[in-house]
């Protein structure tokens, strides 16, 4: 039974990996574990002088689904790493189940390991809610010089009434249930944010997708301060934008960016919404190169 379970699964992400388009860019990716948990990273290798890119994956998925984004990124001149956070994808720990603390430390671990054999200047992208923990892990990294955010959702800027109360329910409950699961899928429509995807069905029936979390993990993500409110830092900060969003409006941005002590760089991306590193990877890969290493050229 478990035998037909796994070989059930296996196809399964055979025709997601299909549909991606991803199975030829996934050649090209060296799988790397790290540390004793452990962390799975996935690696795009340019060359030993070139910038490290760590890729800090959105809520609930792991690197692999971003190969055409990690691909790209690599042929413009990065060495790219996507990160899958821990108790997400192939990483070892709990199902979802990690601190803001706890990823900070781990992306500290990544950056120590390939630093070991990459010489270039590192930067870290975090995508949705990746950026909030991108920026935090930069904050306290001082070897990251330059952090990019697919949107940059600021707990301290709650984007609506109704975020604010539902934040400060999930911290309370958090207290007396730290384990209890919360479906992402109560208030998070992954249908809308999939639809016309070729991918989508496979995306939204993935056993590696996390779709409930821990009340901890997001108590720990809705409460998390980021001194970028109240402080500048040497790193540069550009936030990425779409101006069709579903999830959060590019006003939220402008107010994130407008409450910020520390500069960040809007990007508005026209035609875009959130989906954008599946919808549009290839305009994602431009933006993102283009301001962390203008004048990068393709490897040859």
């Amino acid at each position: 039974m478990n035998r037909k379970r796994e070989e059930n699964v296996d196809l399964q992400r055979l025709e997601l990996r299909r549909k991606l388009g991803i199975e030829p860019l996934l050649r090209q990716r060296e799988v790397v574990s790290v540390g004793n948990l452990p962390l799975h990273t996935e690696y795009y290798h340019h060359d030993a002088e070139a910038p490290l890119l760590l890729f800090l994956p959105g809520i609930g998925t792991y690197a692999e689904l971003y190969a055409e984004l990690l691909s790209g990124l690599c042929e413009q001149g990065f060495n790219v790493v996507g990160v899958d956070l821990r108790g997400h994808g192939y990483s070892g720990g709990p199902r979802g189940l990690y601190t803001v603390d706890q990823v900070v430390a781990d992306c500290r671990d990544v950056i120590d390991h390939y630093r070991q054999t990459v010489r270039g200047p590192v930067y870290i992208y975090g995508y949705s809610i990746g950026a909030l923990l991108a920026v935090a892990a930069a904050e306290q990294d001082p070897r990251i010089e330059a952090v990019v955010c697919g949107t940059l959702l600021v707990p301290d800027v709650a984007p609506d009434m109704m975020h604010q109360l539902g934040w400060s329910w999930i911290w309370g409950s958090a207290l007396l249930m730290p384990g209890m699961p919360l479906p992402m899928k109560s208030f998070i429509d992954y249908d809308r944010l999939l639809a016309g995807h070729p991918a989508g069905e496979e995306i939204n029936a993935d056993p590696r997708i996390v779709f409930d979390y821990p009340l901890k993990t997001l108590s720990s993500l809705f409460t998390h301060s980021l001194g970028v409110l109240r402080e500048q830092y040497g790193f540069r900060g550009l936030i990425v934008h779409g101006d069709r969003d579903e999830v959060l409006p590019l006003s939220y941005s402008t107010r994130v960016q407008e409450a910020l002590a520390h500069p960040f760089r809007l990007q508005p991306v026209a035609g875009e919404g959130h989906m954008l590193p599946w919808d549009n990877p290839a305009e994602l890969v431009r933006v993102i190169s283009d301001w962390l290493q203008p004048g990068a050229v393709t490897k040859a």
